[in-house]
């Protein structure tokens, strides 16, 4: 049975959203995909994209990899080896010289 998850703020996100829960094994779906024009003469959270799961039974684990999507854990700056650099936590490349961060 599809059970409603989640909608998100737009297409970009759901897409991401429904691949990480497919990669996951939670079989979703994407809903809304091209009515986003109508907001205005429809509430906007009803054109809003919303995320089903195919299973209800795959309601809890799906919340929880969604909630890790929505508040991705911050990491440490660090020192580029190539160059010197400091690079903010978020990226994997540095910003001077494009060498990739190096693995933990």
């Amino acid at each position: 049975m599809t059970k409603l998850l989640t909608r998100t703020d737009n297409l970009l996100i759901a897409t991401l959203w429904h691949r990480m829960l497919e990669d996951a094994g939670i079989r979703s779906e994407i809903r809304n995909r091209y009515i986003g024009a109508a907001v205005g003469e429809l509430p906007a959270d009803q054109v809003a994209p919303q995320i089903w799961i195919r299973d209800d039974r795959d309601e809890a684990r799906a919340r929880t990899l969604i909630d890790e999507l929505r508040r991705p854990k911050a990491s440490p700056d660090w020192c580029c080896f190539t160059c010197g650099e400091r690079v903010e936590g978020q990226f994997f490349q540095c910003w001077n010289c494009q060498a990739l961060r190096p693995q933990p």
